[in-house]
């Protein structure tokens, strides 16, 4: 059973970052996945790092994106993903050091973390690149 599921709240309109989003999830279900089966170790402390490539790709990605279309917000989602990394490493650091056993807090973190930055804070980005230049509410 997967950590978590795609579904039609985590799409924010944007094929590209959609599309990272959902290897981002990919990666995380294969971790929770396989630490559900009982593994541990170097296969599973891997899997993590790969995640952490995925996600520090994704994040270069989408400020790309951001600075492409003047996202205002850009500098603030920059700090948001700059802090989320910070995170991940002090969870990554922690299962190296319990031999490729994820915490609790590991999962819990990667949960909140996925669901609520797409929905809320990236979302904010995708409806101002759908935006109409010179609407009502549009910094551009």
């Amino acid at each position: 059973m997967p950590i978590m599921t795609w579904d039609d709240s985590l799409d924010i309109g944007v094929h590209d970052m959609n599309r990272e989003h959902r290897d981002i999830l990919d990666a995380m279900n294969a971790i929770y996945d396989a630490t559900q089966a009982g593994k541990k170790g170097q296969p599973v402390i891997a899997m993590i790092n790969h995640l952490g490539a995925v996600t520090a790709r994704h994040f270069r990605d989408e400020e790309i994106f951001m600075a492409k279309i003047d996202y205002a917000d850009l500098e603030n989602h920059k700090r948001v993903h700059t802090k989320l990394l910070k995170d991940f490493a002090m969870h990554q650091a922690a299962a190296v050091a319990a031999d490729g056993v994820p915490t609790t807090e590991f999962f819990q973190f990667l949960r909140l973390w996925l669901a609520a930055h797409i929905k809320c804070i990236d979302r904010k980005y995708a409806d101002y690149s759908r935006a109409p230049k010179g609407a009502a509410g549009s910094a551009r």
